[in-house]
C-alpha cells in the first residue's frame, strides 16, 4: 500500500527553507525555523552547510548523526491539516514552534 505520507523529493530553497513532495502528489515548502529550535540533537542544523546535507531515509528527511523527523508531522506542515489523537488535537501547524499541544 502507498504511503501518503512517504516524501519522495526534498529541496533546500534559500535560507533554512524545504521544499518537500509526498507520494500522494502533495507538495509545498516551509520555513525550518518557524517549526524547530537549534536545541539538542537540532543544533547542528543551525549550521547552512550541514542543513544543506538533508536527503530522504525511509520514506522522511533526515540529516547525518540521526536526525530525522516524522513525516506526518511534516506532512501536517504543508498541508496545514491538525494532527488528532483521541479525537484530540495534538499538532496544530497554525501555531508554529507552539503546534505540539
Amino acid at each position: 500500500m502507498n504511503d501518503p505520507h512517504k516524501i519522495i523529493e526534498v529541496k533546500v530553497l534559500k535560507d533554512k527553507n524545504l521544499y518537500l513532495k509526498f507520494s500522494n502528489g502533495k507538495s509545498g515548502s516551509f520555513n525550518f525555523e518557524d517549526f524547530f529550535s537549534y536545541k539538542g540533537i537540532l543544533k547542528p542544523l543551525s549550521d547552512q552547510n550541514f542543513f544543506n546535507q538533508v536527503s530522504i531515509a525511509d520514506g522522511t528527511i533526515a540529516w547525518p548523526n540521526e536526525i530525522d523527523f516524522c513525516p506526518d508531522v511534516l506532512y501536517s506542515i504543508i498541508t496545514k491539516e491538525k494532527i488528532y489523537h483521541d479525537n484530540k488535537v495534538v499538532f496544530d501547524p497554525s501555531l508554529g514552534k507552539n503546534a505540539w499541544l
